[in-house]
């Protein structure tokens, strides 16, 4: 029996220890083999492998044999676009080596634990199976939380609610182990508290993967409804100057009568009605000619369409507007950032007491653009530094669109809420 559980202790520990390294590689790299089952055969053949090395009782034996499955795997199995081979080897190295750094941790911190409780466990199998449980639980949570935010390269933003859930597993696993080693203080030494323990560890490894893969599941459906939104806000622009367009087309249609009609009335002497005549033109054609606010066309063209949408609000626009060349920037990233950020500061002016007013100035600053939109504003609740949209369902998406075409130039975006005013401020390197 105790020959069965030292298998068991080693067969846990080397799957806990494999089965991190492969979910590390499946996010940073790409797999050389389209075939799920070559992934799924190398992974139980290392913890096979390592299982047999570690019932030798051999640590230099089973160090090196580690270290040559792991980087055999990241050699042949995974592959970089940038074909740094080396790198890799170095990154999944390293991760090893972190992880029985937490390991080691977690049988110290147990070791204190014990000796803090005044428990001592006669039974060397047992505290074998106790040690392997506790650093496992240690290394798992320390992976999830931490070390694979810092060290992978496709990171996705956690929430405060998650992190919850982390913490009260972690809590319940140590409840869990404290009611173990209850029952060994009172002398019950069943080998099926073993079995137990190993389902804790178990069950930790596929719930914290599960939640990772939900989190990163729920980041993409953000980021497709964001490209989504700033998909409609290009094909919205897009209506309106075709709208223009044929409203221009249908004056332009009738220029030669417009032209002879005001021919006629200064003929007869009617200047007056003539310059009337030529002003209501001019009513037609305003909307349609975007004003010059920029030199951007795109940029013109956009704040031509919210200077008229905020006057039929009743919001004073005011723009200050330096010799800067915008040209630089992507016609969609200047709709996707001055279209939300202009339909955001409209929309909290409306929505407020006061006077009703939007500013925006462009300038440079050394090498690059700097951006600062006001307007006013109530109260604005913030979360995670991001102010808190009311618009339900798609919220913030608009701002996270923002951010992403900014992050294209290198960028910096601060925002702030002051005595009833909501300040923008962004700097753009060109």
């Amino acid at each position: 029996m105790e020959k069965i559980m030292l298998l068991f202790c080693s067969l846990l520990s080397c799957f806990i220890v494999i089965s991190i390294l492969f979910q590390f590689m499946n996010s940073n790299y790409e797999k050389t083999y389209n075939t799920k089952h070559t992934y799924i055969i190398a992974n139980g053949l290392s913890v096979a492998i390592l299982t047999i090395v570690n019932m030798m009782n051999h640590p230099i034996l089973n160090l090196l044999v580690f270290i040559l499955i792991i980087g055999m795997c990241a050699r042949f199995l995974y592959y970089e676009n940038n074909g740094k081979a080396g790198r890799r080897l170095i990154e999944c190295e390293a991760l090893a080596i972190c992880m029985g750094v937490c390991e080691a941790l977690g049988v110290i911190v147990l070791q204190w634990i014990l000796q803090l409780l005044a428990v001592k466990i006669d039974d060397l199998i047992i505290l074998h199976c106790l040690e392997v449980t506790f650093s496992k639980i240690i290394l798992i949570f320390l992976y999830y939380m931490t070390i694979n935010r810092l060290v992978g390269k496709r990171n996705f933003p956690l929430s405060k609610g998650q992190y919850s859930v982390y913490i009260i597993i972690l809590v319940y696993n140590f409840i869990n182990l404290l009611l173990i080693v209850w029952e060994f203080m009172q002398k019950d030494t069943h080998y099926l508290w073993a079995a137990n323990m190993g389902c804790i560890v178990l069950a930790d490894l596929y719930l914290l993967y599960f939640i990772k893969i939900s989190n990163e599941k729920n980041y993409y459906e953000n980021q497709v409804k964001a490209l989504e939104q700033q998909a409609n806000i290009q094909y919205r622009y897009y209506c309106l100057q075709t709208e223009n367009y044929d409203a221009m087309l249908k004056i332009l249609h009738d220029v030669n009568k417009h032209i002879k009609v005001i021919e006629d009335l200064f003929a007869a002497g009617k200047g007056k009605t003539a310059a009337k005549y030529t002003w209501q033109i001019n009513d037609m054609l305003s909307p349609l000619i975007p004003t010059r606010y920029t030199g951007h066309p795109i940029l013109d063209i956009l704040l031509t369409d919210k200077v008229i949408n905020m006057k039929e609000k009743g919001i004073d626009f005011q723009a200050n507007i330096e010799n800067v060349d915008l040209k630089c920037i992507e016609p969609i990233d200047v709709t996707t950032i001055f279209g939300n950020l202009l339909d955001n500061a409209v929309e909290a002016s409306e929505n407020s007491g006061g006077h009703k007013y939007v500013f925006i100035k462009i300038g440079s600053y050394h090498q690059m653009i700097s951006i600062k939109l006001e307007n006013n504003s109530n109260y604005v609740r913030w979360k995670n530094g991001m102010p808190i949209s009311e618009k339900g369902a798609g919220r913030g998406l608009g701002l996270l669109n923002v951010q992403r075409s900014i992050a294209k130039y290198e960028g910096d975006l601060k925002m702030k809420w002051k005595d009833d005013r909501f300040t923008v401020e962004m700097f753009l390197n060109i």
